[in-house]
């Protein structure tokens, strides 16, 4: 956005405003009914139930087009070169080194078009102090190098994420193989256990990617560069988060006539959920949460959540601990 006498002039002027929305608006509707958009949306609505498989081809389907996107593409451009205030319709996506924008966006596939900088890649590696990463997304990608920039590629493999994942099973990651890529070059990961990094790049690189969301591993796991030995892991899974988060808030709003709704998420697939919302039951109401506490310290599937929840029984629970051993006895 221009700033100076032309931003001053389009914001007092309420029918310019109206005219640059409108053309956003106009952009957006044009392109949502394009068969590249409208052939994705059906080939996903066409399965009863979406596999990796199915939602893998359809996003390629989509990525072949590439003579449509540079349309697409152009399209904009030249919105954005029509009305200094034309807002592009698309959500912005940006990173350290990547800066673009995402085409296409549901609950279990996203595509993006974005661009790698090499001078942001240069400064990064430059500028990086203390601990730096290798990431296992936990999510199947597909990549498509429109311009590769000359890039040479590292591939790495690591313990895949499952549901019982640990910091004991985490072990290291292991280099596969480097490789230079071209342009046009398609590349498929699988970030429940592959990784790539970008060594080298000779200039920037143009790249579309789909992220399938389907049978995703729970976590994304990080893995120290250098010594390659496990960093740490988050979730992928936005609804746990969110879960995480609320159960977080309604610690901190003291609502303790919550704890019926916190305790059914102690049935969360994800283990660190369950662990996640069990100390904030105990932070809100500890006599209330120590019946679940037991039940977790007996029989929660992970063992790291068993071990936790054991060692929160002995530490701060010791009474009432022989208090049941001496009723079961």
């Amino acid at each position: 956005m221009k700033i100076g006498p032309e931003l001053s002039a389009w914001l007092s002027d309420h029918d310019r405003q109206l005219q640059s929305r409108a053309a956003a608006d106009a952009w957006r509707a044009r392109w949502s009914a394009h068969p590249m958009f409208a052939e994705l949306r059906a080939d996903l609505a066409a399965m009863p139930q979406r596999s990796l498989e199915g939602v893998l081809a359809a996003a390629d389907r989509f990525m072949d087009r590439v003579i449509d996107i540079e349309v697409l593409m152009t399209d904009l451009i030249e919105g954005a070169s029509a009305d200094p205030f034309f807002s592009p319709p698309l959500t912005a996506t940006r990173t350290e080194i990547n800066t673009g924008y995402m085409l296409y966006a549901d609950a279990g596939l996203t595509i993006g078009l974005g661009v790698v900088s090499a001078d942001a890649l240069a400064a990064k590696r430059v500028s990086a102090e203390g601990q730096t990463a290798i990431s296992f997304t936990g999510f199947m990608t597909s990549y498509r190098f429109l311009k590769a920039g000359g890039a040479t590629l590292s591939f790495w493999e690591a313990p895949e994420s499952d549901s019982h994942f640990s910091q004991d099973v985490a072990g290291s990651c292991r280099f596969v193989g480097r490789q230079q890529i071209e342009d046009g070059a398609q590349l498929l990961m699988d970030g429940r256990y592959q990784s790539l990094v970008i060594e080298h790049v000779k200039s920037d690189m143009l790249c579309l990617q789909a992220i399938l969301h389907v049978r995703a591993a729970p976590l994304s796991v990080d893995y120290d560069s250098r010594t390659l030995r496990y960093i740490g892991a988050v979730s992928t899974d936005e609804a746990s988060s969110r879960t995480q988060t609320m159960a977080t808030l309604l610690r901190l709003m003291n609502r303790a006539d919550a704890m019926p709704e916190l305790a059914q998420e102690l049935q969360s697939p994800h283990f660190y959920t369950r662990w996640h919302v069990m100390r904030e039951m105990l932070a809100l109401d500890a006599e209330r949460a120590l019946p679940h506490l037991r039940l977790m310290a007996d029989g929660d599937p992970h063992p790291e959540v068993r071990f936790a929840a054991t060692q929160t029984l002995s530490l701060f629970f010791e009474d009432e601990q022989e208090e049941a051993l001496q009723c079961r006895a």
